[in-house]
Formats: C-alpha cells, sequence, structure tokens
C-alpha cells in the first residue's frame, strides 16, 4: 500500500512540474508576441541588458595601459637614526 501512495505522489509531481512547464511556455510565447507587435523588450532583456552595460563599467573590469604602471620618482638615501615620519604637534 505505501508504494501506491509514493506512485501517486511521484505522479502529482510530475504533473505540477508539467504544468509549470506549460505555464513558463505559454509565458515566453506570450511575452515573445508582445516584444513582436508593440516592440517593447521584455523586463528579463531588460534586465540582462542593463547587468551587461553594469559589468562592463565595473571597476575590475577597467584595463589600464602598460604605461600607467610606470611611476618615475628620485629617491634619496635614509640615514639609520633619521626619523622616518615627520613629528607630529599634539595640541591639548
Amino acid at each position: 500500500m505505501q508504494w501506491l501512495f509514493r506512485a501517486f505522489l511521484l505522479l502529482l509531481g510530475l504533473g505540477f512540474m508539467l504544468v509549470l512547464l506549460c505555464m513558463a511556455a505559454l509565458m515566453f510565447v506570450f511575452s515573445l508576441l508582445r516584444w513582436l507587435f508593440t516592440g517593447r523588450k521584455p523586463q528579463v532583456v531588460l534586465i540582462m541588458d542593463s547587468y551587461k552595460r553594469w559589468q562592463q563599467k565595473a571597476p575590475w573590469q577597467a584595463r589600464q595601459s602598460d604605461s600607467a604602471d610606470i611611476i618615475d620618482v628620485q629617491g634619496r638615501d635614509i640615514e639609520p637614526g633619521q626619523a622616518r615620519l615627520p613629528p607630529t604637534d599634539k595640541k591639548d
């Protein structure tokens, strides 16, 4: 009797999944037809386009030229007893 209940639940789940798949396919077709007749892109397409634009403007995607990596400075020697930081005056 337990196998019958499991088979019933399996069929119920498969039917639910089939209904959801059919609804998604109908919504996709409706979205494409609306795009065809009105010229307005579906919301999913607009979101993906804005995400792609955001990724292209992201700071980690920015590539600098090789010449920007070279920093030319004048070096100087530091004496062993010389303070490395300028003194700070605390005014209480």
